[in-house]
């Protein structure tokens, strides 16, 4: 019984890769009716269908390494290969697609989403819960706007961010300033208080560091980016937004394990523990 071999198997994987859906389609329904060995002596025809030189050298590679290796194979094989093959792929892109963000100078003229366009989208598409973990927060109203758009229609936010007094004043303004105290009453808030973090023998702490956002357990980003005016508009910086749920689910599990384990604490509000996220 003649089988597909790793390269035979690696041209099907390029054409299906370079050749866009439709004209694969047309591709497939050729082989599909040719008879044994004639897609061979049709491959002027097949590759007639190919518009793009691209497209055609890829097929062309196929068809040689078919005829080389694997002759005995007819048409219709090759087309259930084909079909697999594209079948997986589309699938791959739907549990993986990623799109980079960046903010800053774009002499390449690359059509890339800004940080702040980015987690607006998120924030914004949000239907049950919303995380975002950001190490500094100021002076940031359309996302304070978006947030509280989306409190009010029912998703749960929760916030993980730098403290001026936990960060051992590595930041001046801690979330309050932007946020204000009705918006952080209506969210969730955590903290990753001094006496949980590594200190060195020098004495200096830890730092929340990290930079993310999930929405509805199935969209991160993931951003160099803080939450600040400078992050959003003026400083270089790069980011990722990725649709994929197990991802996305690893992200809140990690957060969740260290809320459950004492690492992260809520905060409660109160007139005298406002101070502390200001």
């Amino acid at each position: 019984m003649t089988t597909f071999s790793p390269n035979l198997l690696e041209q099907v994987r390029q054409v299906t890769q370079e050749v866009p859906t439709s004209t694969l389609d047309s591709l497939i329904k050729v082989l599909m009716a040719a008879e044994q060995g004639e897609p061979f002596q049709m491959k002027p025809k097949l590759l007639q269908l190919l518009p793009r030189g691209s497209w055609r050298q890829a097929v062309s590679n196929l068809v040689d390494v078919w005829k080389a290796e694997a002759s005995e194979l007819d048409g219709k094989a090759m087309a259930i290969a084909l079909s697999t093959a594209a079948h997986c792929q589309a699938k791959l892109r739907q549990e993986l697609s990623a799109e980079l963000v960046w903010t800053g100078p774009n002499p390449s003229s690359l059509p890339v989403r800004r940080t702040d366009q980015a987690l607006l989208q998120l924030i914004r598409a949000a239907q049950q819960d919303l995380l975002i973990v950001s190490f500094a927060i100021y002076n940031i109203p359309e996302i304070v706007k978006a947030l509280t758009a989306a409190i009010d229609r029912g998703v749960k936010v929760r916030i993980i961010a730098e403290t001026p007094e936990a960060s051992n004043g590595k930041i001046a303004y801690g979330m309050a300033a932007s946020f204000g105290s009705q918006l952080l009453k209506r969210t969730q808030v955590y903290i990753w208080h001094k006496d949980k973090r590594p200190v060195d023998e020098q004495g200096r702490y830890g730092s929340l560091h990290a930079k993310c956002a999930v929405c509805d357990g199935q969209h991160l980003f993931i951003s160099s980016a803080n939450l600040t005016e400078y992050a959003m508009s003026l400083n270089i910086e790069m980011g990722v937004l990725i649709h994929n749920l197990s991802l996305a689910h690893q992200v809140i599990e990690q957060i969740n394990s260290l809320i459950s384990n004492g690492d992260l604490t809520q905060w409660e509000s109160s007139a005298s523990s406002l101070e502390e996220l200001s």
